[in-house]
Parts: C-alpha cells; structure tokens; sequence
C-alpha cells in the first residue's frame, strides 16, 4: 500500500491518502478504533451498491452500526435537493458531531457527502472511498465538495477536507472503458500541468492496458495525487497555484453546460478543454508546436469524438461570466508554457477565448460540432 501524507498549515490539518489493492479494511481499521461511537453513516449510489453490496459494511468491526443511504446515480442528481436528502438521513438516523460519514462512490456521491458534511451541524468528519478513476485522482482529494446550479457546474459548495482518503484500485475493474477514458483526463492533466514523468509513465502503455497492470495503474495514480495534493498544500482555498488544476476546465465546463450535463461526461468535456488550452497556448506563443503535437495526438488517441450543438456567442460568454474561475476583469484561464509548467493567464477575456474557439473549430479538433 503507498501513502501519501497531505498537510495544510494554515489549516492546522493533515490527512492521509492510502492507495493500493484490496485495502479498504485495513485503511479503516485504525480511525475505527479510535472511533467512539456506535454507528457509521454511509452515502452510496444503485449502481455502487449492485456491484458492491457487502463494501464498505463488511470492513467495519460487528460492533458498530453501519446504517447506509443509497442515492440515484448520475450527474442530474447533483443538486441541493440531493444533499438536502442526505442531511434528512443524518438527521433522522441521529447522527451527530462525532459522527463519521463515508462517502462510497464517484465523484457525485463524494462531492455531495462532503459538501454534507460540511455543514450538517456545521461539520462532521467524513471519509473519501472514491470508486472511479476520476474520483480517485481529482475529487476524492483536495477538500472541494459542492452541487450543480443550473448557472454553472459546482457552484454551491465548501471547502471540507476527509478524515482520510482510500484509493482501491480493485474498484476499476468494473468501470466502464468510457468512464475510465473520463477519469484519466484528470490523471493526465495532471502530467500536464506539473510533472512530465508522470506523462511519460503514462504513454508507456496503451490506455487499455492500464487496468490489467495494476503495478502501473497504482503508480500513475500515486504520481498523480502526488501532483494534487503538492498544489493542495501550498494553496488549499485557490488564492492562486491551486487555479492551475482547472486546466482544461474552462471550456470543458461550457460544454458540460450546453449539454445540460447529459451527454458528456466531465472527463470528455475536460479532454477538449485541455486540447484547446494548449492550443491556445500556442497561439499565444507560451508553448511549443512540439509539445502541443505530443498533447493533441495523446489526447486524440484516447478516441473521443463528442458531438455537441453549436453555441452563440452570447450564450458562451454568459456561461463564462458564472464560471467560478472569473473574476470583474476576466477570466483566470490556464495555460501551458511546456508540458510540465502550467501558468495563469489573469483577467482573460471571454471575448477574446469566444473568437479562439471559433478559431479552434476550424483546425483539427476533438470536437464534432453540429448545427442547434
């Protein structure tokens, strides 16, 4: 098993994140016995507790209770009245402030347990059991938890950082190849973005062959929450540095938008922002044709091709306007000045990104943009 330790000193708080095969109870066993009530809370969803009906439950001590609340699956359900439904089973089941909630699933059951937890008698501990690629190596750490608006996609939210996060890879092995497609764009954002060995163990091997060599996949992941929980550290509420993780994410929440969160999964989306961000980079003249080549062709060898409706200029720039990255002057997009060394590029217009997208669809893309 590998730990990765992740302290914040302003915060006074450290945490660990276990990553490994088949470690769930063993990741557990020590904060459940220092735990000092009777009963565990668990959030789950249909499609976690079909494939998994006896995890987490059965890696809890006979002694303590596990009483469990098992929620729709999918993006739509990522709202306010979903966490209203988890703070009414916390409230009903008599869960307290020493209580502990694991959240037992992708990235919406994380993000909305957290973002329960957070505030449910003004906060409780809770626990990060991510079982998808994507969770695992971007929303499971890091502390942000929060719902959709119908303005934008996390809107409503806090920072609560886990009591722990458990990363078993086991988990993958029933994720579908699309869903396993989306979570590595944030693995290899990451390569992107902050550590070029990291992309280089990646292209090591086909996509395909990831899950079959757990060796590989368990250090692609480590070396990826590696990079996150560095950038964590030094900048846990995203005063500046942490901006950096939203690579790609500028228009990959556009297009999440305009497809009502129904068509494309976060991933897809943010593997044609990351595509247009660093073509954009180069147009800018911060990164190299070469290393834009080299992120294109590894992105396009992944084999999306998202259709999506076209869009109006008034329609993007409003979805940027509530983009939580923008601020009175612009918006903070991310670039890359090499593959490695993401950089923040202050107060850019959604003017100027709206007329490199049209730019953008007219070269080679990722992207199928049809008629509305």
């Amino acid at each position: 098993m590998k730990k990765i330790q992740i302290t914040l000193p302003q915060a006074d708080y450290s945490y660990s994140v276990h990553i490994g095969s088949q470690i769930i109870k063993e990741s557990l066993d020590d904060i459940i016995k220092d735990y000092s009530e009777s009963v565990l809370y668990v959030v789950t969803n249909t499609t976690i507790k079909e494939l998994y009906p006896d995890v987490p439950d059965k890696m809890i001590p006979e002694d303590i209770e596990v009483k469990t609340l098992v929620l729709p699956d999918g993006e739509s359900v990522k709202n306010l009245d979903t966490v209203s439904s988890i703070l009414d089973f916390l409230a009903r089941e008599h869960a307290n402030r020493k209580s502990i909630l694991i959240a037992f699933g992708g990235g919406v059951i994380g993000d909305m347990a957290g973002f329960a937890a957070a505030v449910f008698m003004r906060g409780i501990h809770y626990i990060q059991i991510p079982t998808t690629l994507l969770s695992q190596v971007d929303s499971g750490i890091g502390g942000k938890t929060g719902v959709n608006h119908k303005f934008g996609k996390n809107m409503i939210g806090a920072f609560k950082q886990p009591l722990r996060t458990v990363i078993d890879i086991d988990v993958l092995k029933t994720l579908p190849r699309r869903e396993f497609i989306a979570g590595y764009a944030e693995l290899v954002k990451h390569g992107f973005i902050r550590d070029r060995a990291l992309l280089d163990h990646l292209m090591q091997k086909p996509i395909d062959d990831l899950v079959s060599d757990p060796a590989h996949l368990s250090e692609a992941i480590r070396m990826s929450c590696r990079v996150k929980a560095t950038v964590v550290q030094e900048d846990e509420k995203e005063a500046g540095l942490r901006a950096i993780l939203n690579f790609g994410h500028t228009l990959g929440h556009v297009l999440e938008t305009i497809t009502e969160y129904k068509t494309m999964l976060h991933g897809e989306a943010v593997i044609v922002g990351m595509d247009f961000a660093s073509w954009w980079s180069v147009k800018k003249g911060i990164l190299s044709e070469q290393d834009f080549e080299t992120i294109h062709g590894h992105l396009k060898n992944l084999g999306i091709k998202p259709v999506i409706r076209s869009i109006n200029q008034d329609e993007f720039i409003e979805i940027i306007a509530h983009d939580k990255k923008a601020v009175s002057k612009g918006i903070r997009f991310i670039g890359l000045t090499e593959i490695g060394s993401a950089t923040i590029c202050e107060n850019t217009s959604a003017e100027s990104l709206w007329q490199s997208y049209q730019e953008y669809l007219m070269t080679d893309t990722l992207l199928d943009v049809k008629p509305a």
